[in-house]
């Protein structure tokens, strides 16, 4: 289905349409708008993710200074395109291509124990878990994850997991600088952005300004409850609201050793969750 023009910035029309043909749309927001493109030098196929610098801008940074890691969306190439009459322009990226089913797509549809066997949930969870793992030693919290922003890649028969959307990510301790033990100490307990995030997948500490790469720890447990266990968050509202409270709701009872492992990454003392490499040597999980 071709696009019509009108959905990209007329100022943008000629420096895009230079470089890409558009085949759809593939998502469209506040962020901006992705799309399903062609890039005519070779007709590789990409998504690109056209969005104001500012907030694209940001995107860019962080996944340059994380790195490269086949538990994210690779990015392709950057180009600008500076605006005459408005006071900024728009960047486009142009990012791997992957399955339109994100996981909370696949969520909502495979909803039987036989549609999620185990072996394929635990190699999930532990696929997430090194993503995070490396996001976390290059000093970094991804402060988003949930399953809207999990992907699965082309040709790999809904077989591996990358996250995506890195615009909210932010470094776990800002300008650290040679000083020794004291000097991390007084850093790691410091500001960040209350509220950051999607509410429904936030650690209870997230809504505050003091928080770490924890954070993303929980939302992990949120994510591997409704992968492992059916009647998952994704059934109402209030199940997030008992998780946080401490608690998890009576019929999961009937899963002790699921229960175990999820009340450890969604502990309502941040401390005590598991970092990301600890989850991947997880007895539950092996």
């Amino acid at each position: 289905m071709q696009v019509k023009d009108p959905i990209i910035c007329t100022e943008c029309l000629e420096v895009f349409h230079s470089n890409y043909e558009i085949v759809s749309v593939l998502g469209q927001g506040a962020f901006g708008v992705v799309f399903h493109a062609h890039r005519k030098r070779d007709m590789e196929e990409f998504a690109v993710k056209s969005a104001t610098l500012r907030l694209a801008a940001r995107e860019v940074n962080n996944i340059t200074s994380i790195g490269c890691h086949p538990g994210y969306i690779i990015f392709e190439e950057v180009f600008f395109n500076e605006h005459h009459t408005k006071s900024m322009g728009h960047l486009y990226i142009a990012m791997e291509l992957c399955e339109q089913l994100t996981l909370k797509e696949w969520l909502q549809m495979a909803q039987t124990a036989r549609s999620r066997p185990w072996c394929l949930m635990s190699d999930w969870i532990k696929q997430l878990a090194r993503a995070l793992d490396h996001l976390h030693k290059n000093n970094f919290i991804h402060r988003d994850l949930k399953p809207a922003n999990v992907f699965f890649p082309r040709g790999a028969d809904f077989k591996k997991l990358k996250i995506g959307d890195f615009g909210l990510a932010t470094r776990a301790i800002v300008n650290l600088e040679e000083g020794g033990l004291q000097s991390l100490m007084e850093q790691t307990a410091q500001k960040h952005t209350g509220g950051a995030g999607t509410p429904y997948y936030m650690a209870p500490e997230q809504t505050g300004e003091i928080y770490d790469e924890k954070v993303d720890i929980f939302a992990l447990g949120l994510i591997s409850a409704e992968l492992i266990i059916l009647n998952s968050p994704m059934e109402g509202v209030c199940t997030n609201d008992i998780i946080r409270s401490g608690q998890w709701p009576i019929a999961w009872l009937d899963y002790p050793d699921a229960l175990q492992f999820l009340s450890q990454l969604t502990s309502l003392n941040p401390s005590e969750r598991p970092t990301a490499a600890d989850v991947l040597v997880h007895p539950f999980l092996q």
